[in-house]
């Protein structure tokens, strides 16, 4: 009888031992920091969400609701759904959906796009945009937990879902989780992200009237081959022309003080590589909009204002 009794002891203290870890567990899929288990219901913080992975999921799991796209880092979220085409140029009609998120460069545009050719999405037609962020941001970046791709949790769901249980929680976030959520603010920025993919203030076509001071440069890495930045661009475009989507490419308008610093580290050859492999609308460079800081709001990201005289430029008025 007694090896009974030690046997159940032993159980009983494992049982003991798990609840912490549960507790844990639960608070952390609560709180849910970069809204990785809340991708169909997101909740707003402070924190940003990881938008790779909920947008690219939300997608998916909702193939016919979209047949376009923006694919790009967080400036193109400054492209307004209203400049865009309503129709393809075979008179289908066209679905956007901004596929905007921190630092995207164009390999996880690229797995993003075969993605969705593989969930059967009928993608009819992509804007991409470009900068000097595509020219030396690697998938290595990716690690970090904002930026975690939709491809890593089709590999292993697992393992992605314990990498995000496993970090401590961010309690500070636990009031905005419990009591910001169903507030009009709230539920109408919910229905922008899941109808087009951008935050309200990517819908505000003001620009201030009082000169600005320039801002000093956003920072700048090397042009980086290892990024495959090029290689996968000529894959988005093949993919294009293989599936009858039509392709339109740009390069953002960079910030003077940024474009400057990116032109020595390498832009204008990553911009001259680009246009070996296809034709792109080219928005970088030194112009009305660019030396005056009034049309953006940092050093990185340009006023939906200038977005919509890009899309009238790339679509006509």
């Amino acid at each position: 009888m007694k090896p009974d009794r030690d046997i159940k002891k032993l159980v009983l203290k494992l049982c003991l031992c798990l609840v912490p870890l549960l507790l844990y567990a639960g608070v952390s899929y609560s709180i849910d920091t970069f809204n990785v288990f809340h991708y169909d219901h997101i909740r707003f913080t402070k924190a940003e969400p990881n938008k790779n992975y909920i947008k690219t999921r939300y997608v998916t799991e909702h193939p016919e609701r979209f047949n376009a796209f923006v694919f790009g880092s967080s400036r193109v979220a400054n492209l307004p759904r209203e400049g865009l085409p309503d129709a393809a140029g075979d008179g289908t009609a066209l679905s956007w959906y901004n596929m905007t998120y921190p630092m995207g460069c164009p390999i996880e545009h690229l797995q993003t796009l075969q993605t969705f050719l593989a969930a059967g999405v009928d993608v009819r037609m992509i804007l991409m945009g470009i900068d000097e962020i595509s020219m030396y941001q690697t998938l290595d970046g990716a690690k970090d937990p904002i930026r975690r791709s939709y491809q890593e949790y089709e590999k292993n769901p697992l393992r992605f879902f314990y990498s995000y249980l496993a970090m401590k929680p961010e309690w500070e976030l636990l009031p905005a989780v419990l009591f910001e959520q169903n507030t009009v603010d709230a539920i109408r920025n919910r229905k922008l992200f899941y109808d087009y993919g951008v935050d309200v203030r990517n819908t505000d076509l003001t620009v201030p009237e009082e000169p600005v001071p320039m801002a000093s440069s956003l920072g700048c890495g090397e042009y980086n081959p290892e990024t495959q930045a090029i290689e996968s661009i000529a894959e988005i475009v093949r993919l294009c022309e293989e599936n009858d989507i039509e392709l339109t490419i740009f390069s953002s308008p960079v910030l003077q003080s940024t474009y400057e610093e990116a032109v020595e580290k390498g832009y204008l050859e990553f911009l001259g590589d680009v246009a070996g492999i296809t034709e792109f609308h080219n928005f970088s460079g030194l112009n009305e909009y660019t030396t005056d800081y009034r049309y953006y709001f940092d050093a990185s990201h340009y006023r939906p204002y200038v977005g919509l005289q890009m899309e009238k430029v790339m679509f006509g008025e």
